[in-house]
């Protein structure tokens, strides 16, 4: 059907930008600041033009979000706002359905996160992350965002995948983010762009996947792989084997890029606020925490949850959130036309003093018991998204982070230098452009 033109938004404040690109080189370049600026100008509605999402609108704040990710939900597509940048890197994927579809696909994938699997998961971190961490013994500096993408990628590999931490997945990683990196190209299939790269990482992956699909058919373990191949409708059909590919392509982004930036950009603010980091360890070592871990006993860890949360907030791993609307809705007496593609982007809120306390600050402590900023306005804190495209993996995440993050400040103190200030890339997601150079010193055994 198409999206709203620049003429139908000509109503709402904001700028086209530069003939044919619009404002797509500042989204680019620095979607923060682009994202700020417009808003300081505009206000919380205000609309922009790219040439790859062409005319869009962009609401922001705590009822923008509820509105747009629960209240409307049901009259919007999260399809056919995505699939200009990701129909040919993640056909079928979760973020690429809606209605019946979706939910029928989510809920498959949903019992994967209940309660037994997830312990399962729990049970067997611990023996990796100590493997995983014996890769840096010795090394006094490391580059922690390509560390952490191996951890987090060797981890799902294994308890989602069923792949053994000694196979080496550098061709993987390498696919992956490719992928990722071409989701914010121009989508221009020719040799040597981004675009190509990414869709020969997917070519890749669907090779890998295939060449083991057969086994894990008849072989099935108890990882999400197996789940898939086995997932059955009421009507007693399955999943066909490139439904299981397409599947297993998405997850393995989601349960692997995101989970390493947040564990990377936690580094960054924990090494700049080393008060933290004893924080944290004093916490862990007068906690009670079960042998095997279990679930629950992580919610004791609330310090480094904290950490956690804050880090989402001044940093969520996707700035934006988009969906297409299926009927004309009115946000703050704006009236946004059927077929228009709303954004939401989740940094204006979260860094909004009329929802957080001196946002720009990096304070923890707002998400303690007495505090608890996040509940004042509800949907102000929204990482992860909402409503029925909320993400399903957020609880295995945080399980992740805290057990990973627990072992490594254990283990080593972590500094930068004190002048140090981390360039973040906003797109495709979160990044340090540096990689984040960190320092490590080997703690003494208590």
């Amino acid at each position: 059907m198409g999206f709203t033109s620049y003429e139908d938004l000509k109503h709402i404040p904001g700028e086209k930008g530069l003939p044919i690109i619009g404002n797509f080189h500042k989204f680019v370049a620095d979607a923060s600041s682009f994202y700020e600026g417009m808003r300081a100008k505009y206000g919380d509605v205000f609309f922009t033009y790219s040439m790859m999402f062409g005319a869009n609108v962009v609401i922001c704040g705590p009822a923008a979000n509820k509105f747009l990710l629960v209240d409307q939900a049901k009259f919007t597509t999260n399809k056919e706002a995505w699939e200009v940048a990701l129909s040919d890197l993640f056909p079928n994927g979760l973020m690429l359905m809606d209605g019946e579809k979706h939910k029928y696909h989510r809920n498959i994938m949903l019992d994967a996160f209940k309660k037994n699997p997830m312990q399962g998961y729990l049970e067997k971190m611990p023996v990796l992350i100590e493997q995983l961490l014996q890769e840096i013994e010795g090394k006094e500096k490391i580059l922690a965002f390509p560390y952490f993408k191996n951890v987090t990628l060797k981890i799902a590999g294994h308890v989602f995948f069923g792949l053994e931490l000694k196979e080496d997945l550098t061709e993987v990683n390498r696919a992956v983010t490719d992928i990722v990196n071409a989701s914010a190209a121009l989508p221009i299939n020719m040799p040597f762009t981004n675009y190509r790269k990414g869709i020969n990482g997917r070519k890749f992956l669907i090779k890998y996947f295939r060449s083991i699909i057969g086994d894990r058919r008849a072989n099935p373990g108890t990882d999400l792989f197996s789940m898939l191949c086995l997932a059955k409708s009421e009507e007693g059909n399955q999943f066909t084997d490139q439904e299981i590919i397409d599947h297993l392509i998405f997850i393995l982004m989601a349960s692997h890029d995101t989970t390493a930036i947040t564990l990377t950009l936690m580094s960054y603010f924990l090494a700049k606020y080393p008060e933290w980091q004893e924080t944290i360890r004093t916490e862990i070592e007068t906690v009670n925490l079960q042998n095997p871990i279990q679930v629950k006993d992580l919610r004791q860890l609330e310090k480094l949850g904290y950490v956690m949360k804050e880090t989402l907030r001044l940093h969520p791993p996707l700035i934006t959130v988009t969906r297409k609307v299926e009927q004309e809705v009115e946000v703050d007496g704006y009236k946004i036309p059927k077929n228009t593609a709303v954004n939401l982007v989740m940094q204006l809120t979260h860094n909004d003093d009329r929802n957080f306390t001196h946002p720009d600050k990096f304070d923890p402590e707002r998400f303690n018991k007495e505090r608890r900023e996040e509940l004042k306005c509800p949907f102000a804190y929204a990482p992860f998204g909402a409503g029925p495209h909320h993400c399903i993996g957020y609880g295995f995440a945080e399980m992740m982070v805290k057990m990973v993050m627990k072992e490594f400040l254990t283990k080593y103190q972590i500094s930068v230098p004190a002048d140090y200030e981390c360039p973040i890339r906003d797109v495709p997601l979160k990044q340090p452009k540096d990689n984040l150079p960190l320092f490590l010193e080997r703690r003494r055994a208590s």
